[in-house]
C-alpha cells in the first residue's frame, strides 16, 4: 500500500511537473511570438545608401562648417569635439547632414555627410526585442565611422577669400530644410561652426555687423533671405584673434535679428572649445 502511495505521489509530481514545463514553453513561444510580431509591425522601411526611414525623418540637424579661414590645433581639435557630440546626440531614425562653406554662384553646397543614425544599444529597450551589443556595433559601422572620415575630410579643406554665410545658410535651407521628406521632421536643427563673420563683395562685417533693420532693407537680403521657419539655430563660434573687435555684441544681434526674421530661433552661442 505503501509503495503503491509513493508511486503515485511521484506520479503526481511528475505530472505537475510536466505541466509547468509546458506552460513555460507555451510563454515562451508566446513572447517569442509576439517580439517578432512588434518588430515586424514597427520596423520602418529605410534608404539602403543613408539609412533613413523613406517616409520621413525623425529630426534633422544640419552642420555647417565654416573654415574658409584656417583654424590653429586646438581649434581644429575643439572642432572634432563638437562634431562628436553633434554624432552622438542624434536620434533613432534622426537624419544628420555635415556641409562645408562653399560659394554658391554656380551650384548648391553638396554635403560630406548625409544619414541617418540607425539607432544605439540605448534605443534597446528590452533584451527580448533586440541585442544593445549589436546595436551598437551597427551604429558604429553604418554611422558613426562614417562621420569620422568626414572630420579628415574637413581638415583638408583649403581656406577661401571669401565667407559667405548668407548664401550657405540659404543653401541649405532649401536643399536640407525645404525637402518635402523632411517636412514633418518632429525636430529642425541647424549647427554652425563659424567666426560668424560673413564677408563677399556684396558685404562684409571685417569692420563689424550691419545694423540688420537696415540691412533687411537691400535687395542683396531680399536675395539671400533663407526660411528657417520652426528651426532652432546653434552656434559654435570660432574666435578670431585678428577680430576680435568684430566678434562683440553688435554681431550677436545682427544673428539673432536674422534667424528670427527667417522664422527661427538662436538658441544657443557658445564658445568653440
Amino acid at each position: 500500500m505503501r509503495r503503491r502511495q509513493r508511486r503515485g505521489r511521484r506520479q503526481a509530481h511528475e505530472a505537475r511537473k510536466a505541466v509547468i514545463i509546458g506552460v513555460s514553453a507555451a510563454v515562451l513561444l508566446l513572447g517569442l511570438a509576439s517580439a517578432g510580431t512588434y518588430l515586424h509591425f514597427t520596423k520602418r522601411s529605410t534608404d539602403r545608401a543613408t539609412g533613413c526611414p523613406t517616409d520621413s525623418y525623425n529630426s534633422i540637424t544640419v552642420a555647417l562648417v565654416d573654415l574658409t579661414d584656417p583654424v590653429n590645433p586646438v581649434q581644429a581639435a575643439a572642432l572634432r569635439n563638437a562634431l562628436l557630440k553633434i554624432r552622438n546626440g542624434i536620434p533613432k531614425y534622426g537624419r544628420l547632414e555635415i556641409y562645408p562653406l562653399m560659394p554658391v554662384t554656380t551650384s548648391t553646397i553638396e554635403p560630406l555627410f548625409a544619414g541617418c543614425s540607425p539607432g544605439s544599444g540605448r534605443d534597446v529597450d528590452n533584451a527580448v526585442y533586440g541585442n544593445p551589443e549589436l546595436a551598437d556595433r551597427l551604429w558604429a559601422k553604418r554611422f558613426a565611422s562614417k562621420v569620422d572620415e568626414v572630420l579628415l575630410q574637413l581638415t583638408q579643406l583649403p581656406p577661401q577669400n571669401n565667407s559667405p554665410l548668407l548664401e550657405g545658410i540659404q543653401s541649405i535651407a532649401v536643399t536640407a530644410f525645404g525637402a518635402p521628406i523632411a517636412a514633418r521632421a518632429s525636430e529642425k536643427k541647424l549647427i554652425l561652426l563659424s567666426d560668424m563673420i560673413h564677408h563677399t563683395n556684396d558685404l562684409s562685417m571685417y569692420q563689424g555687423a550691419s545694423d540688420f533693420k537696415k540691412f533687411k532693407t537691400s535687395q542683396y537680403y531680399l536675395r539671400v533671405k533663407p526660411v528657417l521657419k520652426d528651426s532652432n539655430i546653434d552656434v559654435f563660434l570660432i574666435v578670431r584673434e585678428t577680430r576680435k573687435s568684430v566678434q562683440q555684441p553688435p554681431l550677436y544681434q545682427f544673428w539673432v535679428e536674422y534667424a528670427a526674421d527667417a522664422g527661427g530661433f538662436l538658441r544657443d552661442w557658445n564658445l568653440l572649445q
